[in-house]
């Protein structure tokens, strides 16, 4: 009994939704009949065969001449004004729409001016321009439709094939989707992710094969801000998007050893997404620091350390709690460290509370026995009694 119920229901929900389908495509039929001497014609029928499937459909004109429906199918017509059994006049290839807020296709038969040769056939010049705008505008969805759904799929596939570490396949892949579609921002950023993605990989195994990816991407991703930021009124999500390129933009430059426009697209990444600027910061504050670690001159590398620290500072007043930015700020400090004549260190301030802001928010962190190890060798006691800001 339980089955059958299903079945049944299931039958109904079938119709149901066939019938919600052919709603969709209903449209709106009306007009009026007057004979030669202009009087309306009574009690005629107006045909309209679908000449695509063959479906006739009839309505009877009221003492006005006038017919409505607001149920036909959209397609291709022959309307034919009959009586007595007689075709008085017919109008071929007659396309029925729909029109914007519902507007009806206008269908008049005037003999007089059909017969005189002056009939303006079965629409105004009004509704036949709304009739090809209505048109223009089917065709150029059903157009975009049909690229998403490829585009997505090219995606998905790109996706899979970076998963696999196929990197090759998928450069061919979002290269032919960039191609196809070259003004869509998003495309050239999944290119340029790619690219990190493949310049990590083989980071290990080839430096110069690397470097090549990292350059590929910042182009990639220099494509993607410049699409995106033609938009004079981004939405906020748009923003957001913008700023996460901006972003992946200054990764691709940190490892292609360019921190000067590093530092440029993470500081713009911060300015137009606020929320996220933490993470940004932070960033800007680890390409700084590898700068210095790279630096041979000593006045650079202090200069280097101190903005990377000054990075670090802004990352901790937008997310307080961020325990890495205070961990990577404590071992910059500690670079900075001098001796005393006895050969003790002596730590620049501000080294072993950052240490120990690091123990607070995250006790239990990757780097809590290291931190308490240097603290320690310090002279210093651990300790975890700061109070936490509130986030900006």
């Amino acid at each position: 009994m339980k089955a059958r119920m299903r079945a049944a229901l299931s039958a109904l929900l079938v119709i149901v939704l066939t019938m919600f389908v052919a709603a969709q495509n209903l449209a709106r039929v009306e007009g009026k009949c007057t004979d030669d001497a202009g009087k309306p014609i009574a009690g005629a029928t107006v045909e309209l065969l679908n000449t695509d499937t063959g479906q006739k459909t009839n309505l009877k004109t009221d003492k006005s001449g006038g017919f409505l429906s607001v149920g036909v199918t959209t397609g291709s017509y022959k309307i034919s004004l009959i009586q007595n059994g007689q075709v008085l006049f017919f109008f071929n290839n007659v396309t029925i729409h729909l029109l914007p807020e519902n507007a009806p296709n206008v269908i008049d038969f005037n003999l007089a001016k059909e017969h005189a040769g002056q009939g303006t056939g079965h629409m105004t010049a009004e509704q036949q321009k709304q009739m090809g705008e209505a048109q223009k505008r089917n065709a150029e969805a059903a157009k975009e439709r049909a690229e998403i759904g490829s585009l997505n799929k090219m995606l998905t596939d790109a996706a899979a094939a970076e998963q696999a570490g196929n990197w090759d396949q998928a450069f061919t892949i979002l290269t032919q989707a960039a191609q196809t579609a070259p003004n869509r921002d998003l495309l050239w950023a999944r290119l340029g992710g790619a690219e990190l993605g493949a310049g990590d990989a083989t980071k290990t195994t080839s430096k110069e094969q690397s470097d090549q990816h990292y350059q590929k991407s910042a182009t990639d991703y220099q494509k993607a801000v410049q699409l995106l930021s033609a938009n004079p009124n981004p939405t906020p999500d748009q923003k957001k998007q913008l700023a996460s390129y901006h972003n992946n933009l200054g990764q691709a430059y940190a490892k292609t050893g360019k921190p000067q426009e590093a530092m440029a697209e993470y500081n713009s990444a911060a300015q137009m997404d606020p929320p996220s600027a933490a993470t940004y910061y932070f960033n800007l504050g680890a390409t700084l620091t590898n700068s210095a670690t790279r630096e041979q001159n000593q006045q650079i590398k202090t200069k280097d350390i101190e903005e990377a620290n000054a990075a670090f500072d802004k990352a901790i007043a937008a997310k307080p709690d961020y325990s890495e930015a205070y961990y990577q700020k404590a071992i910059n400090l500690l670079s900075k460290a001098t001796f005393d004549k006895t050969g003790k260190m002596v730590p620049a301030e501000g080294t072993v509370d950052a240490f120990n802001k690091y123990l607070e928010v995250d006790p239990q962190g990757k780097h809590a026995e290291e931190a308490k190890s240097i603290i320690a060798s310090l002279g210093e006691k651990v300790q975890t009694t700061y109070k936490k800001g509130k986030s900006k």
